[in-house]
Protein backbone atom coordinates (compact mmCIF):
# COMPACT_ATOMS: atom_id res chain seq x y z
CA UNK A 1 0.00 0.00 0.00
CA UNK A 2 2.84 2.41 0.82
CA UNK A 3 4.38 1.63 -2.55
CA UNK A 4 1.07 2.50 -4.24
CA UNK A 5 1.06 5.79 -2.35
CA UNK A 6 4.52 6.70 -3.63
CA UNK A 7 3.36 5.82 -7.15
CA UNK A 8 0.42 8.23 -6.79
CA UNK A 9 2.70 10.97 -5.46
CA UNK A 10 5.05 10.50 -8.43
CA UNK A 11 2.05 10.76 -10.72
CA UNK A 12 0.93 14.01 -9.09
CA UNK A 13 4.41 15.54 -9.35
CA UNK A 14 4.59 14.57 -13.00
CA UNK A 15 1.27 16.18 -13.74
CA UNK A 16 2.38 19.33 -11.98
CA UNK A 17 4.25 20.29 -15.15
CA UNK A 18 2.07 18.66 -17.78
CA UNK A 19 -1.47 19.55 -16.83
CA UNK A 20 -2.12 23.26 -16.10
CA UNK A 21 -5.36 24.92 -15.17
CA UNK A 22 -5.02 28.57 -15.97
CA UNK A 23 -7.64 30.70 -14.16
CA UNK A 24 -6.19 34.20 -14.44
CA UNK A 25 -3.42 36.25 -15.93
CA UNK A 26 -1.78 36.26 -12.49
CA UNK A 27 -1.63 32.45 -12.61
CA UNK A 28 0.23 32.59 -15.92
CA UNK A 29 2.79 35.07 -14.61
CA UNK A 30 3.41 33.85 -11.09
CA UNK A 31 2.55 30.20 -10.66
CA UNK A 32 1.62 26.83 -12.01
CA UNK A 33 -1.49 25.06 -10.92
CA UNK A 34 -1.72 21.26 -10.57
CA UNK A 35 -4.98 19.51 -11.26
CA UNK A 36 -5.34 16.16 -9.49
CA UNK A 37 -6.78 13.49 -11.74
CA UNK A 38 -7.95 10.10 -10.70
CA UNK A 39 -5.15 7.61 -10.69
CA UNK A 40 -5.72 4.26 -12.34
CA UNK A 41 -4.54 2.41 -9.21
CA UNK A 42 -7.44 0.64 -7.51
CA UNK A 43 -7.00 2.30 -4.10
CA UNK A 44 -9.30 4.61 -2.14
CA UNK A 45 -7.35 7.64 -1.03
CA UNK A 46 -7.70 11.23 0.14
CA UNK A 47 -5.34 14.18 -0.29
CA UNK A 48 -5.27 16.91 2.40
CA UNK A 49 -3.13 19.98 2.93
CA UNK A 50 -1.38 21.10 6.11
CA UNK A 51 -4.54 22.71 7.53
CA UNK A 52 -6.66 19.59 7.05
CA UNK A 53 -8.56 20.78 3.96
CA UNK A 54 -9.60 17.89 1.73
CA UNK A 55 -8.21 18.55 -1.75
CA UNK A 56 -9.14 15.29 -3.37
CA UNK A 57 -10.80 12.00 -2.44
CA UNK A 58 -12.11 8.90 -4.12
CA UNK A 59 -14.57 7.97 -1.37
CA UNK A 60 -18.14 7.00 -1.65
CA UNK A 61 -20.64 8.39 0.85
CA UNK A 62 -20.51 5.20 2.90
CA UNK A 63 -16.78 5.62 3.43
CA UNK A 64 -16.89 9.16 4.84
CA UNK A 65 -16.98 8.02 8.50
CA UNK A 66 -13.47 6.63 7.97
CA UNK A 67 -12.17 10.20 7.70
CA UNK A 68 -12.79 10.60 11.44
CA UNK A 69 -10.19 7.85 12.11
CA UNK A 70 -7.23 9.40 10.35
CA UNK A 71 -6.41 12.79 12.00
CA UNK A 72 -3.64 11.24 14.16
CA UNK A 73 -1.87 9.57 11.23
CA UNK A 74 -2.18 12.77 9.17
CA UNK A 75 -0.59 14.75 11.99
CA UNK A 76 2.29 12.26 12.23
CA UNK A 77 2.73 12.40 8.46
CA UNK A 78 2.90 16.22 8.56
CA UNK A 79 5.91 15.81 10.86
CA UNK A 80 7.74 14.23 7.94
CA UNK A 81 7.26 10.50 8.46
CA UNK A 82 5.06 7.81 6.94
CA UNK A 83 2.34 6.85 9.39
CA UNK A 84 0.05 3.79 9.42
CA UNK A 85 -2.98 2.72 11.39
CA UNK A 86 -5.95 0.32 11.53
CA UNK A 87 -9.64 0.60 12.32
CA UNK A 88 -11.22 -0.57 14.51
CA UNK A 89 -8.47 -1.27 17.00
CA UNK A 90 -9.69 -4.53 18.47
CA UNK A 91 -10.69 -6.40 15.31
CA UNK A 92 -9.34 -4.28 12.44
CA UNK A 93 -11.24 -4.17 9.19
CA UNK A 94 -9.40 -1.29 7.48
CA UNK A 95 -5.74 -0.42 7.21
CA UNK A 96 -4.55 3.01 6.15
CA UNK A 97 -1.23 4.72 5.46
CA UNK A 98 -0.44 8.47 5.40
CA UNK A 99 2.49 9.68 3.29
CA UNK A 100 3.68 13.31 3.25
CA UNK A 101 4.87 14.96 0.05
CA UNK A 102 5.51 18.41 -1.41
CA UNK A 103 4.67 20.09 -4.69
CA UNK A 104 6.74 22.93 -6.09
CA UNK A 105 3.54 24.99 -6.59
CA UNK A 106 1.43 26.22 -3.73
CA UNK A 107 -1.78 25.85 -5.74
CA UNK A 108 -3.58 22.52 -5.96
CA UNK A 109 -6.97 22.67 -7.63
CA UNK A 110 -9.39 20.66 -5.47
CA UNK A 111 -12.08 18.54 -6.92
CA UNK A 112 -15.71 19.63 -6.82
CA UNK A 113 -16.74 17.91 -3.62
CA UNK A 114 -20.12 16.23 -3.59
CA UNK A 115 -22.96 17.72 -1.62
CA UNK A 116 -22.73 16.75 2.03
CA UNK A 117 -19.13 15.60 1.66
CA UNK A 118 -16.68 16.63 4.43
CA UNK A 119 -14.64 19.70 3.54
CA UNK A 120 -11.94 19.45 6.17
CA UNK A 121 -10.45 17.08 8.68
CA UNK A 122 -9.80 18.44 12.16
CA UNK A 123 -6.14 17.82 12.94
CA UNK A 124 -4.61 17.67 16.43
CA UNK A 125 -2.79 20.90 17.34
CA UNK A 126 -4.76 23.05 14.92
CA UNK A 127 -3.11 21.70 11.74
CA UNK A 128 0.12 23.68 11.82
CA UNK A 129 2.67 22.79 9.18
CA UNK A 130 6.10 23.86 8.07
CA UNK A 131 5.12 24.74 4.52
CA UNK A 132 1.94 25.42 2.62
CA UNK A 133 3.35 23.16 -0.11
CA UNK A 134 3.18 20.10 2.19
CA UNK A 135 0.42 17.67 1.36
CA UNK A 136 -0.54 14.28 2.77
CA UNK A 137 -2.05 11.42 0.84
CA UNK A 138 -3.88 8.82 2.90
CA UNK A 139 -4.61 5.41 1.31
CA UNK A 140 -7.23 2.99 2.60
CA UNK A 141 -7.56 -0.74 2.06
CA UNK A 142 -9.75 -3.43 3.52
CA UNK A 143 -7.70 -6.00 5.39
CA UNK A 144 -9.84 -8.71 3.83
CA UNK A 145 -8.77 -7.42 0.43
CA UNK A 146 -5.13 -7.50 1.51
CA UNK A 147 -5.56 -11.02 2.80
CA UNK A 148 -7.25 -12.01 -0.42
CA UNK A 149 -4.42 -10.50 -2.43
CA UNK A 150 -1.88 -12.20 -0.19
CA UNK A 151 -3.70 -15.49 -0.64
CA UNK A 152 -3.73 -15.01 -4.38
CA UNK A 153 -0.01 -14.24 -4.31
CA UNK A 154 0.72 -17.34 -2.27
CA UNK A 155 -1.54 -19.39 -4.52
CA UNK A 156 0.31 -18.10 -7.57
CA UNK A 157 3.62 -18.84 -5.87
CA UNK A 158 2.43 -22.34 -4.99
CA UNK A 159 1.24 -22.95 -8.55
CA UNK A 160 4.55 -21.65 -9.86
CA UNK A 161 6.46 -23.92 -7.50
CA UNK A 162 4.38 -26.94 -8.50
CA UNK A 163 4.74 -26.21 -12.21
CA UNK A 164 8.45 -25.47 -11.93
CA UNK A 165 8.92 -28.63 -9.85
CA UNK A 166 7.14 -30.71 -12.48
CA UNK A 167 9.16 -29.11 -15.27
CA UNK A 168 12.38 -29.63 -13.28
CA UNK A 169 11.43 -33.25 -12.60
CA UNK A 170 10.71 -33.91 -16.29
CA UNK A 171 13.90 -32.17 -17.41
CA UNK A 172 15.85 -33.96 -14.67
CA UNK A 173 14.43 -37.32 -15.75
CA UNK A 174 15.34 -36.67 -19.37
CA UNK A 175 18.82 -35.46 -18.42
CA UNK A 176 19.29 -38.41 -16.05
CA UNK A 177 18.40 -40.88 -18.79
CA UNK A 178 20.70 -39.07 -21.18
CA UNK A 179 23.54 -39.16 -18.65
CA UNK A 180 22.93 -42.73 -17.48
CA UNK A 181 22.58 -44.19 -20.98
CA UNK A 182 26.35 -44.01 -21.70
CA UNK A 183 27.01 -45.55 -18.28
CA UNK A 184 24.67 -48.38 -19.21
CA UNK A 185 26.63 -48.87 -22.43
CA UNK A 186 29.88 -48.85 -20.46
CA UNK A 187 28.54 -51.39 -17.97
CA UNK A 188 27.41 -53.72 -20.78
CA UNK A 189 30.79 -53.35 -22.52
CA UNK A 190 32.62 -54.19 -19.28
CA UNK A 191 30.51 -57.35 -18.95
CA UNK A 192 31.48 -58.37 -22.48
CA UNK A 193 35.15 -57.73 -21.83
CA UNK A 194 34.86 -59.71 -18.60
CA UNK A 195 33.77 -62.66 -20.75
CA UNK A 196 36.83 -62.02 -23.00
CA UNK A 197 34.69 -60.57 -25.76
CA UNK A 198 36.93 -57.76 -27.01
CA UNK A 199 34.55 -56.67 -29.75
CA UNK A 200 32.85 -54.34 -27.28
CA UNK A 201 32.79 -50.72 -28.44
CA UNK A 202 31.04 -47.71 -26.92
CA UNK A 203 29.55 -45.13 -29.28
CA UNK A 204 29.30 -42.03 -27.06
CA UNK A 205 29.32 -38.58 -28.63
CA UNK A 206 28.50 -36.22 -25.79
CA UNK A 207 31.48 -33.91 -26.23
CA UNK A 208 32.35 -34.04 -22.53
CA UNK A 209 34.17 -36.21 -19.99
CA UNK A 210 31.88 -39.17 -20.73
CA UNK A 211 33.08 -39.28 -24.32
CA UNK A 212 36.69 -39.13 -23.09
CA UNK A 213 35.99 -42.06 -20.74
CA UNK A 214 34.42 -44.05 -23.58
CA UNK A 215 37.41 -43.33 -25.84
CA UNK A 216 39.84 -44.36 -23.10
CA UNK A 217 37.81 -47.54 -22.54
CA UNK A 218 37.97 -48.40 -26.25
CA UNK A 219 41.74 -47.91 -26.19
CA UNK A 220 41.99 -50.13 -23.13
CA UNK A 221 39.90 -52.84 -24.81
CA UNK A 222 42.14 -52.76 -27.87
CA UNK A 223 45.21 -53.03 -25.64
CA UNK A 224 43.68 -55.96 -23.77
CA UNK A 225 42.81 -57.61 -27.06
CA UNK A 226 46.36 -57.18 -28.32
CA UNK A 227 47.74 -58.49 -25.02
CA UNK A 228 45.39 -61.47 -25.09
CA UNK A 229 46.38 -62.32 -28.64
CA UNK A 230 50.03 -61.90 -27.73
CA UNK A 231 49.63 -64.24 -24.78
CA UNK A 232 48.01 -66.85 -27.02
CA UNK A 233 50.83 -66.57 -29.54
CA UNK A 234 53.35 -66.73 -26.72
CA UNK A 235 51.88 -69.95 -25.35
CA UNK A 236 51.80 -71.47 -28.81
CA UNK A 237 55.37 -70.41 -29.59
CA UNK A 238 56.67 -71.32 -26.14
CA UNK A 239 55.17 -74.79 -26.32
CA UNK A 240 56.71 -75.24 -29.77
CA UNK A 241 60.15 -73.93 -28.76
CA UNK A 242 60.24 -76.05 -25.61
CA UNK A 243 58.80 -79.09 -27.32
CA UNK A 244 61.47 -79.20 -30.06
CA UNK A 245 64.51 -79.84 -27.79
CA UNK A 246 62.47 -82.10 -25.51
CA UNK A 247 61.41 -84.24 -28.44
CA UNK A 248 65.04 -84.47 -29.63
CA UNK A 249 66.24 -85.46 -26.17
CA UNK A 250 63.46 -88.02 -25.78
CA UNK A 251 64.00 -89.51 -29.25
CA UNK A 252 67.73 -89.99 -28.79
CA UNK A 253 67.26 -91.31 -25.24
CA UNK A 254 64.71 -93.90 -26.39
CA UNK A 255 66.99 -94.85 -29.30
CA UNK A 256 69.87 -95.52 -26.91
CA UNK A 257 67.59 -97.49 -24.62
CA UNK A 258 66.22 -99.64 -27.43
CA UNK A 259 69.62 -100.23 -29.07
CA UNK A 260 68.71 -98.41 -32.26
CA UNK A 261 72.12 -96.72 -32.50
CA UNK A 262 75.40 -98.52 -32.85
CA UNK A 263 77.76 -98.36 -29.88
CA UNK A 264 80.16 -96.21 -31.88
CA UNK A 265 77.43 -93.53 -32.27
CA UNK A 266 76.80 -93.22 -28.55
CA UNK A 267 79.26 -90.33 -27.94
CA UNK A 268 77.70 -88.32 -30.78
CA UNK A 269 74.18 -89.02 -29.51
CA UNK A 270 75.10 -87.98 -25.99
CA UNK A 271 76.63 -84.76 -27.35
CA UNK A 272 73.36 -83.96 -29.16
CA UNK A 273 71.33 -84.67 -26.01
CA UNK A 274 73.63 -82.42 -23.96
CA UNK A 275 73.45 -79.66 -26.58
CA UNK A 276 69.63 -79.79 -26.66
CA UNK A 277 69.54 -79.75 -22.87
CA UNK A 278 71.69 -76.62 -22.84
CA UNK A 279 69.43 -75.04 -25.46
CA UNK A 280 66.37 -75.89 -23.41
CA UNK A 281 67.96 -74.40 -20.31
CA UNK A 282 68.84 -71.21 -22.20
CA UNK A 283 65.24 -70.80 -23.33
CA UNK A 284 63.94 -71.25 -19.78
CA UNK A 285 66.59 -68.89 -18.36
CA UNK A 286 65.75 -66.19 -20.91
CA UNK A 287 62.04 -66.53 -20.19
CA UNK A 288 62.69 -66.09 -16.48
CA UNK A 289 65.00 -63.15 -17.16
CA UNK A 290 62.45 -61.49 -19.47
CA UNK A 291 59.73 -61.92 -16.85
CA UNK A 292 61.92 -60.24 -14.23
CA UNK A 293 62.73 -57.38 -16.59
CA UNK A 294 59.06 -56.69 -17.23
CA UNK A 295 57.74 -57.04 -13.68
CA UNK A 296 60.46 -56.21 -11.13
CA UNK A 297 61.58 -52.58 -10.79
CA UNK A 298 64.29 -53.42 -8.24
CA UNK A 299 66.39 -55.32 -10.79
CA UNK A 300 67.34 -51.96 -12.34
CA UNK A 301 70.05 -49.66 -10.97
CA UNK A 302 70.09 -46.35 -12.83
CA UNK A 303 73.00 -43.92 -13.04
CA UNK A 304 73.95 -41.09 -15.40
CA UNK A 305 76.58 -42.16 -17.91
CA UNK A 306 77.80 -41.67 -21.46
CA UNK A 307 76.09 -43.98 -23.98
CA UNK A 308 79.28 -44.01 -26.08
CA UNK A 309 81.00 -46.07 -23.37
CA UNK A 310 78.14 -48.59 -23.45
CA UNK A 311 78.49 -48.94 -27.22
CA UNK A 312 82.25 -49.55 -26.91
CA UNK A 313 81.65 -52.22 -24.24
CA UNK A 314 79.07 -53.86 -26.51
CA UNK A 315 81.52 -53.97 -29.42
CA UNK A 316 84.21 -55.54 -27.23
CA UNK A 317 81.87 -58.31 -26.07
CA UNK A 318 80.31 -59.05 -29.43
CA UNK A 319 83.54 -58.82 -31.48
CA UNK A 320 84.29 -62.61 -31.30
CA UNK A 321 80.88 -63.44 -32.79
CA UNK A 322 81.36 -60.86 -35.56
CA UNK A 323 84.84 -62.21 -36.33
CA UNK A 324 83.53 -65.77 -36.47
CA UNK A 325 80.80 -64.69 -38.93
CA UNK A 326 83.22 -62.58 -40.98
CA UNK A 327 81.28 -59.37 -40.31
CA UNK A 328 82.89 -55.97 -39.71
CA UNK A 329 81.56 -53.72 -36.92
CA UNK A 330 81.55 -50.02 -37.86
CA UNK A 331 80.52 -47.21 -35.55
CA UNK A 332 79.95 -43.46 -35.68
CA UNK A 333 80.22 -41.88 -32.21
CA UNK A 334 80.14 -38.07 -31.72
CA UNK A 335 82.73 -36.36 -29.53
CA UNK A 336 80.01 -34.73 -27.45
CA UNK A 337 78.96 -36.91 -24.48
CA UNK A 338 75.53 -38.51 -24.85
CA UNK A 339 74.47 -38.63 -21.20
CA UNK A 340 71.46 -40.58 -20.01
CA UNK A 341 70.16 -42.33 -16.90
CA UNK A 342 70.58 -46.04 -17.60
CA UNK A 343 71.26 -49.37 -15.96
CA UNK A 344 74.66 -50.15 -17.46
CA UNK A 345 74.45 -53.95 -17.46
CA UNK A 346 70.85 -54.06 -18.74
CA UNK A 347 71.45 -51.53 -21.51
CA UNK A 348 74.62 -53.35 -22.63
CA UNK A 349 72.59 -56.57 -22.75
CA UNK A 350 69.95 -54.85 -24.93
CA UNK A 351 72.67 -53.59 -27.31
CA UNK A 352 74.33 -57.01 -27.46
CA UNK A 353 70.99 -58.57 -28.42
CA UNK A 354 70.44 -56.01 -31.18
CA UNK A 355 73.99 -56.21 -32.58
CA UNK A 356 74.13 -60.03 -32.43
CA UNK A 357 70.79 -60.16 -34.27
CA UNK A 358 72.23 -57.79 -36.91
CA UNK A 359 75.38 -59.94 -37.22
CA UNK A 360 73.33 -63.09 -37.87
CA UNK A 361 71.42 -61.38 -40.69
CA UNK A 362 74.30 -59.32 -42.10
CA UNK A 363 76.35 -60.14 -45.19
CA UNK A 364 79.51 -58.09 -44.63
CA UNK A 365 79.10 -55.34 -42.01
CA UNK A 366 77.01 -53.89 -39.16
CA UNK A 367 76.89 -50.13 -38.62
CA UNK A 368 76.28 -48.64 -35.14
CA UNK A 369 75.56 -44.91 -34.91
CA UNK A 370 74.93 -42.60 -31.93
CA UNK A 371 72.99 -39.37 -32.58
CA UNK A 372 72.32 -36.60 -30.06
CA UNK A 373 69.12 -34.62 -30.65
CA UNK A 374 66.24 -33.85 -28.32
CA UNK A 375 66.76 -37.43 -27.20
CA UNK A 376 69.65 -39.87 -27.54
CA UNK A 377 69.31 -42.11 -30.59
CA UNK A 378 71.18 -45.38 -31.19
CA UNK A 379 70.93 -46.93 -34.65
CA UNK A 380 71.96 -50.52 -35.47
CA UNK A 381 71.93 -51.32 -39.21
CA UNK A 382 72.90 -54.43 -41.14
CA UNK A 383 73.37 -55.03 -44.87
CA UNK A 384 71.26 -58.18 -45.02
CA UNK A 385 68.00 -58.87 -46.80
CA UNK A 386 65.95 -56.64 -44.49
CA UNK A 387 62.59 -57.27 -42.91
CA UNK A 388 59.81 -59.04 -44.74
CA UNK A 389 56.42 -57.38 -45.10
CA UNK A 390 54.68 -57.30 -41.71
CA UNK A 391 57.74 -58.34 -39.71
CA UNK A 392 58.56 -54.86 -38.37
CA UNK A 393 55.47 -55.02 -36.13
CA UNK A 394 56.25 -58.52 -34.83
CA UNK A 395 60.01 -58.78 -34.47
CA UNK A 396 59.77 -57.89 -30.76
CA UNK A 397 57.23 -60.60 -29.96
CA UNK A 398 58.42 -63.50 -27.85
CA UNK A 399 59.66 -66.50 -29.86
CA UNK A 400 59.31 -64.66 -33.15
CA UNK A 401 62.45 -65.13 -35.23
CA UNK A 402 63.39 -65.22 -38.86
CA UNK A 403 65.19 -67.93 -40.75
CA UNK A 404 68.51 -67.08 -39.05
CA UNK A 405 67.06 -66.40 -35.61
CA UNK A 406 68.00 -68.13 -32.37
CA UNK A 407 65.54 -68.50 -29.47
CA UNK A 408 63.30 -65.61 -30.55
CA UNK A 409 63.64 -63.92 -27.14
CA UNK A 410 66.63 -61.60 -27.68
CA UNK A 411 64.68 -58.73 -29.24
CA UNK A 412 61.87 -59.13 -26.71
CA UNK A 413 64.42 -58.73 -23.92
CA UNK A 414 65.89 -55.63 -25.63
CA UNK A 415 62.43 -54.10 -25.93
CA UNK A 416 61.62 -54.74 -22.25
CA UNK A 417 64.90 -53.12 -21.16
CA UNK A 418 64.45 -50.03 -23.35
CA UNK A 419 60.86 -49.48 -22.22
CA UNK A 420 61.92 -49.70 -18.55
CA UNK A 421 64.29 -46.84 -19.38
CA UNK A 422 61.22 -44.84 -20.59
CA UNK A 423 62.55 -45.13 -24.14
CA UNK A 424 61.29 -46.40 -27.47
CA UNK A 425 62.54 -49.10 -29.81
CA UNK A 426 61.33 -49.92 -33.29
CA UNK A 427 62.45 -51.75 -36.43
CA UNK A 428 62.27 -50.81 -40.08
CA UNK A 429 64.08 -51.42 -43.35
CA UNK A 430 67.07 -49.21 -44.02
CA UNK A 431 67.10 -46.72 -46.87
CA UNK A 432 69.08 -48.90 -49.31
CA UNK A 433 69.21 -52.44 -47.92
CA UNK A 434 69.14 -54.33 -44.67
CA UNK A 435 67.23 -53.69 -41.47
CA UNK A 436 67.56 -50.78 -39.06
CA UNK A 437 66.80 -50.95 -35.33
CA UNK A 438 66.37 -47.62 -33.52
CA UNK A 439 66.55 -46.94 -29.77
CA UNK A 440 65.42 -43.56 -28.41
CA UNK A 441 66.37 -42.73 -24.83
CA UNK A 442 65.51 -39.53 -22.91
CA UNK A 443 68.44 -37.28 -22.09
Amino acid sequence: MIRDGHNLIANLKHREFTQLAIHSQQDIQNSKTVVAVEDPLAREYVVVNASGTILWDTFSKADYPLLDQIPDVIARALNGQVATGTYPKGDPVFEFAAIPFELQTANFVPQMLRAGAPQTITLPGGGEANSDKTKVIVLFARISDLQRITSQIWLAVAKGLIISSLVAAIVGLVMMRRILHPFGQLKAAIKRVENRDFRAEIAVQTGDELEEIATAFDRMVRSLQAFDEGQKRFLQNASHELKTPLMAIRGYAEGLRDGVFAPTETPRILEIVASESVRLKNIVDQLIYLSKLETLEEVYTFSRMDLANLIYQTIERIHPLAKDKGVRLLCDIPEQPALAYVDRDKMVQALINLVSNAIRHSKRQVFIRLIIQECNIILVEDDGDGLAIGESARVFERFFHGAKGDTGLGLSIAKAIVEKHHGKIYAENADEYGARFTIELPR
